[in-house]
């Protein structure tokens, strides 16, 4: 068997493609705090040249964030207006 998903999903990748899916999937945390660690570890990581964005998802609400990765691994935050259900 796989690794036990968390709660909290977190994908990126480096343009939204129909057959991302879960291709863009990189972990996932137990907590909101802990998720937004990993993506700033995920932002920072050498992998991180290939992602332009990034989304954290609550798998139990299904509402997400969505960050665009800058220079440096900075994330900054997206408007989705579709984000929260």
């Amino acid at each position: 068997m796989g690794k036990k998903i968390n709660r909290f999903a977190i994908f990126a990748e480096r343009i939204h493609l129909m057959n991302g899916g879960a291709k863009s999937f990189r972990d996932s945390a137990p907590t909101e705090e802990a998720a937004m660690d990993l993506a700033e570890e995920i932002a920072k990581s050498e992998k991180a040249v290939f992602y332009s964005w990034l989304q954290i998802l609550d798998i139990m609400t299904g509402n997400y964030t969505e960050y665009s990765i800058k220079t440096g691994g900075v994330l900054e935050e997206r408007e989705c207006p579709d984000s929260k259900n």
